[in-house]
């Protein structure tokens, strides 16, 4: 008995440190073995953070995405104010070519005597020879047109196409135009710079569109304007009367 109780203090003796061996090696191995491999598992969680998908994904979910939402909003107020200005700048270059088609007053330059005169080439001067007329005084008025072109051309003086209209207030009282028809035309060929006048003598009778057979005399005395209404009517100012 005591030789087996020995056998196994010795035995027991022999197997402990054996297994505290075993244990510190087992506990050693082991951990190297996870610490070694635990750079290759921080290592990868590292490069997902810092890789450009992952900043990426943060940018879209979140302030990425307010912000193109915001941007995208100002982006299209602005592209809207833009396009607006487009607009109107259209709008203006439109007006332009527009204001230069209107210069020639729609009209062709002449290029023969007998062509008609473009109105921007002809300045009109109306005149009356006197701001005063007595009771038995017959006005008169004076029209001078002037060809400001290089080319000679024709204008119709014609009491139709150079009407001369009298006023007082709102009483229109007389026209040359009325009662007038084609064969009233007067065609003159104006030279360049060279005066054309035509006269108007004024019977102080009024005068009506449908030309009725009426003889009335304006004697009532009071002030008159006498104007031109033509497309030939360039600086042709209206002109104020008395009639006593």
């Amino acid at each position: 008995m005591g030789l087996f109780v020995v056998v196994a203090l010795i035995t027991y003796a022999c197997t402990r440190p054996s297994t505290d061996d075993g244990d510190e090696a087992s506990g050693t191995s082991p951990n190297p073995t996870p610490e070694e491999s635990s750079p290759p598992s921080v290592s990868p969680s590292e490069s997902p953070e810092a890789s450009p998908s992952a900043s990426a994904g943060v940018g879209e979910d979140g302030g990425g995405g307010e912000g193109e939402d915001a941007e995208g909003g100002d982006g299209g107020s602005q592209d809207g104010s833009g396009d607006g200005g487009g607009g109107d700048s259209g709008d203006e270059s439109g007006g332009g070519s527009d204001g230069g088609s209107g210069g020639s007053d729609g009209h062709a330059a002449p290029e023969e005597p007998g062509d008609p005169c473009r109105p921007s080439d002809v300045v009109v001067t109306l005149e009356t020879d006197k701001s005063d007329y007595a009771w038995d005084d017959k006005p008169k008025f004076k029209l001078t047109l002037v060809n400001t072109e290089d080319q000679t051309c024709t204008v119709d003086v014609g009491p139709e196409s150079m009407e001369l209209r009298v006023t007082s207030g709102d009483d229109r009282v007389f026209s040359t135009a009325d009662c007038a028809d084609g064969s009233d035309s007067d065609k003159q060929k104006l030279q360049r710079g060279v005066p054309d006048t035509t006269t108007v003598t004024w019977n102080r009778k009024r005068s009506w569109k449908d030309c009725p057979d009426k003889d009335v005399t304006a004697k009532r005395p009071g002030t008159y304007v006498v104007r031109l209404h033509s497309e030939y009517d360039q600086g042709a100012e209206p002109q104020v009367f008395r009639l006593n």
